[in-house]
């Protein structure tokens, strides 16, 4: 491999998703079409560890590579196990209790008849009460100074978390919005009374909503330090490995940054960077390789499934992604929905004595009973094992040795306290999980009111295809589709994605009094902003294309929607063509609109995406109906639904042509996945190696 400067001429490009139990790899020529793939166990105390292992099940060193593409779990595993940094939150006289009040709103899901309830800031805090320091000071919402800043209280509260002992600071106070030179003097007093802290305020994003962009701040700060450390360490490694191309990192906006500018602006839009890359992925798949525009995703690994729509050719966003219920992180995301269901997942009782799967996960250390690491209690992984869909010989090529029997004596064990046959058990646990990952489809679906009729099944990730078919049977989905690269699909993602920055402010202005002219000059600044960190990330300026929009909503509500915009330069006809816009997406989105009330502008947005790369991917040669010969590996009991034991014939995908049909009950074999066709469905081979799964 002789690896070139220019990205855009790039040849070899290494796409890396470290997942909750294996980091998967995908190196791809993209002059050829030429795909590897790799699958190494997931080193959590230093992913990078992981990371790089991919290089020598590869077979390749950094000086091979062109550019380098990451996923990574560190900024949201910190999140989710509260191990992040220690915080400190400098806020506005009288706002101490914003974390705690939130949006005055109940989980409806789990919190809605609980008296013991407690939002989230209450029950795990990402901030301590006691480390939120009030300080007087008020700019109002027009940013008028009301109050001067009090530089001394704010030296005494530093002072005070100095002794603490925290090792981050966010900063975030009322109407900061408007002007953010308040908190650039508390800035400047962070420099010098914790200049070794991590410091994140307001001016990642400085739009209206005071608990939201509060929350997004103390999520970054809690989180960046941690991020930032690890893509340092990462970038030190991939550097001595020889690596010297551009090195991104997926964001949650659906983009890639370079691992540089994600350090220096916000570390948190990496939080969700696997599962949002699997959604690119599918978006581009889909339109390229399937000629599928409507898919219902999951994306199975071993601690986790993450379930996202793409309808029409586009994969669905949200305007204010949380990151557990009530804790927004304040920017627009690709909409993933996540739930503790994977491979790993654990197969136990509740206090009830109910079988339960999840959310709780053996993770990669010590991961399923199976990999002989330590594991007790038996999982999902074992109960496929234990069913015959996946054949220990098999397993990761051959390359990893399955304790059979250890899977075997948890599951027995379980099953006696619970006076069940342990196949029989193995089988309700497996339909349990893929009731829940139902379960969070149809919630999805439902929400964002999208009629699925004709939509395909898309399953991916190391556990996806193992799931996909019973889940689509519940969800009336008549076909499920399995992509050629199914295990470490969202690495292949990252390839795809395009360079992408944002940028927002808020002007919250009435829209009959809005100034032309004036909005022009803050759509152009943005404009400026955006082009201007693509630039500095390589992207050439004249490949950068500009999308403009605003956030609205009618007056007197407290919500916006955002409205896309594409009339550029503006004329005297724009501000009508506007308003009728927003009427029909208002009408659109919520079935009614109101053109007699006025509408508010709150936010103004700009969003600047660079060239996306395709792929060229090579295809099979047609072989006919028939599978050859050569890609039956033999047959195997494998268990059903019904607790039936049939003799299924196991087949190597590796070996299957164009055209290629496999009628059901049948089990198809990959590296790193596996797929079980039951016996009501047949599954075919496309010209690109997909397998689609047709439900009878």
């Amino acid at each position: 491999m002789s690896p070139t400067s220019d990205e855009s001429s790039a040849q070899y490009i290494l796409g890396v998703d470290v997942g909750g139990t294996f980091t998967d790899a995908i190196l791809i020529d993209t002059q050829s079409g030429e795909l590897r793939r790799a699958k190494v166990a997931t080193t959590p105390e230093d992913q990078s560890e992981g990371v790089l292992a991919t290089f020598g099940e590869l077979g390749i060193a950094g000086g091979d590579l062109d550019v380098f593409c990451h996923g990574t779990t560190v900024g949201l595993n910190a999140l989710l196990q509260r191990r992040g940094a220690s915080v400190g939150l400098i806020c506005t006289e009288g706002t101490r209790d914003l974390l705690d009040t939130g949006r005055l709103t109940r989980n409806p899901r789990d919190g809605l008849y609980d008296a013991a309830w407690k939002r989230p800031q209450q029950d795990r805090p990402l901030v301590h009460r006691r480390h939120i320091r009030e300080v007087p000071g008020r700019i109002l919402y027009d940013g008028t100074v009301h109050v001067e800043l009090d530089e001394d209280a704010v030296r005494r509260e530093l002072e005070f978390l100095r002794e603490e002992g925290v090792d981050a600071i966010g900063v975030c106070l009322m109407n900061s919005y408007v002007d953010l030179d308040h908190e650039r003097r508390v800035l400047a007093l962070v420099e010098e009374i914790l200049p070794e802290a991590y410091v994140q305020s307001s001016s990642f994003r400085p739009v209206v909503g005071e608990y939201t962009r509060t929350a997004g701040v103390v999520i970054d700060a809690y989180t960046g330090g941690v991020v930032s450390r690890y893509m340092n360490r990462l970038e030190d490694q991939l550097r001595s490995a020889g690596f010297d191309g551009p090195a991104v990192i997926m964001q949650v906006n659906g983009g890639v940054r370079t691992l540089r500018r994600t350090v220096e602006s916000f570390p948190a839009y990496t939080l969700e960077s696997g599962p949002v890359a699997g959604m690119l992925g599918a978006e581009h798949y889909g339109t390229n390789f399937l000629d599928a525009r409507n898919l219902v995703c999951i994306d199975i690994g071993g601690t986790s499934t993450d379930l996202g729509l793409v309808v029409d050719g586009s994969a669905q966003g949200v305007d204010d992604w949380e990151v557990e219920w009530a804790l927004p992180l304040g920017v627009p995301a690709i909409d993933v929905r996540s739930i503790g269901a994977g491979g790993g997942s654990l197969i136990q009782t509740d206090e009830m004595g109910t079988l339960r799967v999840g959310p709780e996960s053996a993770g990669a250390v010590p991961g399923p009973v199976s990999y002989g690491r330590g594991g007790e209690v038996p999982t999902v992984t074992d109960a496929h094992i234990a069913l015959g869909a996946m054949r220990p010989e098999r397993f990761l090529g051959g390359r990893m040795d399955l304790d059979v029997e250890a899977a075997a004596a948890a599951i027995g064990r379980l099953a006696e306290q619970l006076e069940m046959d342990p196949r029989q058990l193995a089988i309700e646990a497996v339909h349990l999980m893929n009731a829940n990952i139902e379960a969070e489809v149809s919630r999805m679906v439902f929400e964002r009111g999208v009629d699925i009729q004709g939509f395909a099944l898309f399953a991916f990730g190391g556990a996806g295809a193992l799931h996909a078919v019973e889940v689509a049977r519940m969800a009336g989905i008549e076909e499920v589709i399995v992509p050629q690269v199914a295990g470490g699909f969202s690495a292949m993602g990252m390839v795809t994605a395009p360079p992408k920055v944002e940028a927002a402010l808020s002007s919250v202005t009435d829209f009959a009094a809005l100034d032309l002219a004036e909005t022009t000059k803050l759509f152009d600044d943005l404009q400026q902003s955006v082009e201007d960190d693509l630039v500095a990330q390589g992207v050439e300026r004249e490949e950068i294309e500009i999308e403009r929009s605003f956030y609205g909503m009618y007056n007197g509500q407290s919500f916006s929607n955002e409205l896309a915009l594409g009339d550029w330069p503006l004329d005297a006809g724009a501000l009508e063509r506007w308003k009728s816009s927003f009427d029909e997406l208002y009408d659109r989105l919520y079935g009614y609109s109101a053109p007699e009330i006025g509408v508010t502008i709150t936010t103004l947005r700009v969003v600047g995406t660079g060239r996306q790369r395709e792929l060229t991917l090579p295809t099979l040669e047609d072989g006919g109906r028939e599978p050859p010969v050569a890609a039956l590996a033999g047959t195997h009991p494998l268990y059903l639904r019904d607790g039936r034991s049939v003799e299924a014939p196991f087949y190597l995908r590796s070996e299957l042509l164009s055209g290629n049909r496999i009628a059901g009950p049948a089990v198809i074999e990959d590296e790193v996945t596996t797929m079980v066709v039951p016996a009501d469905a047949e599954a075919a081979v496309d010209s690109y190696g997909n397998v689609r799964i047709t439900l009878k």
